[in-house]
C-alpha cells in the first residue's frame, strides 16, 4: 500500500488549494475507488526485487510485483470500466489521487528496475501503461522529474547493499 507522508501531503494540498477535487471530496464512490487502487498498490515487492542479491529469488519477487500490477490493472479494467472510453486515467480523462500517488513511483521504478534487475515494469498492462504515459506527458509532471541517472544513483544503495 502506498502510504507515508507524500500521500498525506498530496491530500492536504489538494483540499487546501484545489477544493479536494483530486481526492473526489464530493463523490464518495469515486474517492473510495481511488483509495482502493492505492490500497492494492503494495510497494514491498518492488523494493524486494531491487534489494535482492539472490538470483534464485528473482522470479518470486517478479511474481509478487505482477500480482500487485494484476490487481491494479483489474481495478482500471473492471471497477472503473465506465470511464475507459473517456480517457486513460482511473476516471477517464480526469486525473485522480490514485495516479498522483502511484505514477511517480512507477516512473522511478521503471528506471531503476530496468537498470539494476533488467525488469520491464509495465509490460503486459495496457491500462496502467496508458495512464502512466498520459500522466508523465503532463507539463506539471515534466517540470518535476529528474534525469534517469539521478534515480539510478539514488537507489544504488538498495540495489547494491
Amino acid at each position: 500500500m502506498i502510504g507515508g507522508m507524500s500521500a498525506i501531503i498530496a491530500q492536504f494540498l489538494d483540499v487546501k488549494y484545489n477544493g479536494g477535487k483530486l481526492h473526489h471530496r464530493d463523490h464518495p464512490e469515486h474517492a473510495a475507488l481511488a483509495q482502493l487502487a492505492q490500497a492494492k498498490f503494495e510497494i514491498g515487492p518492488f523494493y524486494g526485487l531491487l534489494r535482492n542479491q539472490d538470483p534464485t529469488k528473482k522470479e518470486s519477487f517478479e511474481a509478487d510485483i505482477r500480482e500487485t500490477l494484476d490487481e491494479l490493472e483489474k481495478i482500471y479494467r473492471e471497477h472503473a470500466a465506465e470511464f475507459r472510453a473517456k480517457g486513460p486515467y482511473l476516471f477517464g480523462d480526469e486525473l485522480s489521487s490514485a495516479e498522483i500517488n502511484i505514477i511517480p513511483f512507477f516512473f522511478r521504478f521503471q528506471i531503476i528496475l530496468k537498470h539494476y534487475r533488467d525488469f520491464e515494469l509495465l509490460t503486459g498492462y495496457p491500462l496502467l501503461t496508458a495512464a502512466y504515459e498520459a500522466a508523465v506527458a503532463r507539463p506539471a509532471f515534466k517540470q518535476t522529474i529528474k534525469e534517469p541517472e539521478f534515480f539510478i544513483n539514488a537507489y544504488a544503495k538498495y540495489a547494491n547493499p
